[in-house]
């Protein structure tokens, strides 16, 4: 077998329902039952996590069209299946690209909004092909982007205002469907106010609690306890306890109502495709839909914000994205025929964020080390999560998701990330 699960003499998808369902989506697609399909990986080492991605082409000789495709699976490892959720991920994310969404776009089309204008709707996710929900068969097929020009942003970059605004006003349209839903016909969203929080929803696992423990301790090591005693204290007081229990409680749907929204729930760089012109970012598309969520707004922003920026940016630019955002569902919601004074002001978001800010925090100490570490150091996840299974002494994985290069930046961001927090006051 090849390093990214294809067979060396077939070229084929290691999972035999998904290759067949790849080959019917391809013949349909293009209209032909003459399709030959090439296969690649379609990611690089540190990008995915929970699935496992490649990259197809289908061709017809006959026509000469063609036809990318993404197809996105589980791992193929039970260990790494079970220790990253992979069939609730998966349940998730068809879930969103089959029930959710469709949802959604028939509202817009409802309230008379073009879903094919990417500034007036919110339409920045991929095209769905065809997805399996069987046992240990999951599959996501998806309409590749990058010939359409959208490429994964290096996360050991810093985006632009223009990336954060793109992204930020599409988040503002996303929620702004959730309130305008739940404010106009609630029969159509009751029933996915109840999602479990995947996150949060696996048995309790000792080895996960000692590995971000190790990544609290390491986040706060990043603070000098006598130079900044304030943010050492409060950062120290806000991240006691044990991690999925303080994710647990803030992604509560419950504790954001009446303001709780179906939420991306992973937006990090990883999940964003950018288009560009002249270096300029002109659209976008949000990815991996896996850990989607009923809970706070304020989760996808603090999430993004906080993973993607550094403080100097936040300094010139934090009030303004935050604006920004409202602004754009505020507006979007008036499109829908919704009050949004009535539904969410700008004072129930500033409560929000006092309120839910913290997670921000959370996620910086999970992600940030990720962000920082580069491919080539990144940890080979099959034996990782062997080790994990078999009762390992996770302790002695301490330096995973380390780069020596970019350590300092690690701290820097990390240490920043706690001097925001208490500077708006969300610890």
């Amino acid at each position: 077998m090849c390093l990214d699960g294809t067979d060396e003499t077939t070229g084929k998808l290691p999972v035999a329902s998904s290759q067949q369902l790849l080959e019917e989506a391809a013949r349909e697609e293009l209209d032909s039952d003459d399709v030959t399909i090439s296969l690649t990986a379609g990611s690089c080492k540190g990008d995915n996590y929970i699935g496992i991605v490649f990259r197809g082409r289908a061709e017809c000789r006959r026509t000469e069209k063609h036809l990318n495709i993404i197809a996105k699976l589980p791992p193929q490892s039970e260990a790494r299946r079970k220790q990253f959720f992979a069939r609730p991920s998966f349940e998730r994310e068809i879930s969103f690209y089959t029930e959710i969404y469709p949802m959604m776009e028939e509202f817009q089309r409802e309230k008379g909004i073009d879903t094919t204008d990417g500034e007036q709707a919110f339409n920045q996710i991929p095209r769905c092909l065809r997805t399996c929900l069987v046992e240990c068969e999951e599959v996501i097929l998806m309409r590749d982007l990058k010939e359409d020009g959208f490429d994964m942003f290096d996360r050991h970059k810093e985006l632009s205002v223009e990336h954060f605004c793109m992204v930020i006003k599409a988040l503002g349209r996303l929620h702004a469907l959730s309130f305008a839903l739940k404010d106009q016909q609630p029969e159509r969203i009751e029933r996915f106010r109840g999602m479990a929080e995947l996150f949060t929803s696996r048995e309790v696992d000792e080895q996960m609690e000692v590995w971000f423990g190790m990544l609290i301790t390491r986040a706060l090591e990043t603070l000098d306890p006598e130079k900044e005693s304030d943010v050492y204290a409060k950062a120290k007081k806000a991240l006691d306890g044990k991690f999925m229990d303080m994710v647990k409680d803030l992604t509560l749907g419950e504790a954001a109502e009446p303001y709780a929204v179906i939420c991306h729930g992973d937006c990090w760089n990883n999940n964003m495709l950018f288009k560009h012109e002249n270096g300029v970012p002109v659209d976008f598309r949000l990815l991996d839909w896996q850990i989607s969520r009923y809970a706070s707004p304020v989760l996808d922003l603090m999430y993004f914000i906080f993973s993607a920026s550094n403080k100097a940016f936040r300094d010139q630019h934090y009030e303004n994205l935050i604006d920004c955002y409202h602004q754009s569902l505020t507006s979007f919601l008036r499109r829908l025929g919704s009050d949004p004074e009535r539904l969410f002001p700008r004072k129930a978001l500033d409560q929000q964020l006092k309120r839910f800010g913290r997670f921000g925090l959370l996620m910086a100490v999970m992600i940030l080390p990720v962000i920082t570490t580069k491919s080539e150091d990144v940890p080979d996840l099959e034996k990782m999560a062997e080790k994990m299974e078999n009762g390992f002494d996770i302790t002695e994985e301490a330096n995973q998701f380390r780069s020596e290069e970019t350590e300092s930046t690690y701290r820097q961001k990390m240490s920043d990330c706690c001097r925001d927090m208490v500077q708006f006051g969300y610890i």
